[in-house]
C-alpha cells in the first residue's frame, strides 16, 4: 500500500469507516501530484486529517481545480483515556483531564479557513472518543517528532477509536453563522461572545472564541466594525448570509 507506514490506528479506522460508506470508493489513491486517503466511484475525494489542518489546504485546492468534490474528515478528541504499557508488560489506564468540545477546532482552521466557504469543499468536524497508547521508558526521552520541551518518561505510539459521538457538517456560510450566539446584540466584542456562550452552557475559552472571530473575519463572516475601549467590534456580514 502507498503512503501507510506512518499511519495512525485512528486514521485507519476512519478511512475505513468512510469508505466502507461508499461503495465502490478505494483508499490510497495516486492523484499526482498527491495520494488521496479516499476517492468514491464518482471521482469526489474523502481526506482524513488527524494532524494540522492547513496541510490540507493546498492538496484540497488542487482536487477542487480538477472539478472534484472534497471532504475533509476532522476527528475532534473530546473524551480520553491514557493506557500506558511498561517495559514488564503491566498496563495502566487513567482518564485525561483535558477537555475539547466543538469550539476547540479553530485552534486548527486559522490555515484552511481560505478555501472552507469553496462550495466544492465541506468539512465534517466528528467528536471521538480515543484511547491514546503510550510506551513507558526507563529515562526521560523526547518525542519522535521532537517537540517536547521536557523530555518525559514514555513515547506515544498512537491513538485508537472507541467511538464517534457527534457528527458536525459544515458546507456553506449559513452552516458557520450557526456557531455564533442570536442572543448577541450587534455590534459585539470577543468578550460578549464569549458571556453568550457560556450563558448556553459551551464553555469555549476566550482564547478560542478569539480565533472563531479571526477565522470568521478571513471567510467574511464577520466585520470589524470600530472599537469599544480597546477591544474590537463586529457585526455579522449580512451579504454573506446567502450560500
Amino acid at each position: 500500500m502507498i503512503n501507510t507506514v506512518n499511519e495512525t490506528h485512528l486514521h485507519k479506522t476512519l478511512k475505513t469507516l468512510y469508505a466502507l460508506q461508499h461503495e465502490g470508493s478505494a483508499t490510497e489513491v495516486e492523484i499526482p501530484p498527491y495520494i488521496a486517503d479516499i476517492a468514491t466511484a464518482d471521482g469526489d475525494i474523502i481526506e482524513i486529517q488527524t494532524g494540522s489542518l492547513s496541510r490540507l489546504k493546498e492538496k484540497a485546492a488542487h482536487f477542487v481545480r480538477q472539478g472534484r468534490y472534497v471532504t475533509v474528515v476532522y476527528p475532534l478528541v473530546v473524551e480520553k483515556v491514557i493506557e500506558t504499557r511498561t517495559t514488564a508488560g503491566k498496563i495502566t489506564r487513567r482518564k485525561s483531564p483535558k477537555k475539547q468540545h466543538l469550539y476547540s477546532m479553530f485552534r486548527e482552521l486559522t490555515g484552511l479557513c481560505s478555501v472552507l466557504l469553496d462550495k466544492n469543499i465541506s468539512l465534517e468536524v466528528l467528536e471521538v472518543a480515543v484511547t491514546e497508547e503510550r510506551f513507558a521508558t526507563e529515562e526521560p526521552v523526547q518525542s519522535k517528532n521532537g517537540r517536547r520541551r521536557f523530555c518525559k518518561r514514555w513515547l506515544k505510539k498512537g491513538k485508537r477509536l472507541e467511538s464517534i459521538k457527534e457528527r458536525h457538517v459544515f458546507h456553506g456560510k449559513r452552516s458557520w453563522n450557526l456557531l455564533l450566539p442570536h442572543k448577541v446584540a450587534e455590534p459585539f466584542t470577543k468578550n460578549d461572545v464569549y458571556l453568550a456562550l457560556k450563558s448556553d452552557g459551551i464553555s469555549a475559552s476566550a482564547n478560542e472564541v478569539s480565533l472563531m472571530l479571526w477565522v470568521f473575519a478571513h471567510m467574511q463572516l464577520v466585520i470589524q466594525d470600530g472599537k469599544r475601549g480597546r477591544e474590537n467590534l463586529y457585526r455579522r456580514n449580512t451579504k454573506a448570509l446567502p450560500d
